[in-house]
């Protein structure tokens, strides 16, 4: 893991699927459907969206939870529940917060108006990490665990130049230890 690179893993910035910043999340849907008919089928399916400005840099991503999210009139009000458990809020708060606000309870129709609607700059989680490209693969898990993220920007002199995944990492992984398995 020392001598692993996050360049030979990641993702190139070309190779994944980006929507400008003022397109709407049904425009970012067909996008992402698109290029995920596209892909590599050696590597596992994307799992996100990038964001990009009108100079074409990443300034976001919408994953599936922030899809998920994105959805939700009251958006706002879910905040982060993830943080709330780690806080140490109970299991059983969270519920009774999420049957109060009765969450998710518009038609599919109601949903996919809506989507026509809602622009993905007002609904991405913006970049703020990143990690350098040249750094090792234990530096990358460090990150990736530390942050609980399911992907990384991987940057080269500070711009933004592809995308490291966690999937990817554990396969990394997962191939090293069958290797090793069958030296011994």
């Amino acid at each position: 893991m020392k001598t692993k690179r996050v360049k030979e893993l990641m993702v190139p910035l070309e190779s994944y699927p980006t929507v400008p910043q003022d397109s709407t999340l049904l425009e970012a849907v067909d996008k992402f459907e698109r290029v995920q008919k596209m892909r590599d089928r050696r590597r596992q399916p994307y799992r996100a969206i990038l964001v990009v400005d009108e100079t074409n840099q990443v300034v976001g991503k919408i994953g599936q939870l922030a899809f998920l999210r994105a959805l939700e009139p009251q958006r706002n009000v879910l905040g982060d529940m993830g943080k709330l458990a780690i806080a140490g809020v109970s299991a059983d708060f969270i519920n009774t917060m999420m049957n109060h606000f009765q969450f998710f309870q518009d038609s599919m129709a109601d949903i996919c108006r809506r989507a026509r609607h809602i622009i993905v700059k007002d609904v991405m989680v913006p970049v703020t990490e990143s990690i350098d490209e040249e750094a090792t693969l234990g530096e990358a898990i460090y990150r990736i665990v530390a942050l609980q993220t399911l992907s990384i920007m991987v940057t080269r002199k500070g711009k933004i130049v592809g995308l490291l995944r966690l999937c990817d990492v554990v396969q990394e992984i997962a191939d090293e230890m069958k290797h090793c398995d069958e030296l011994n």
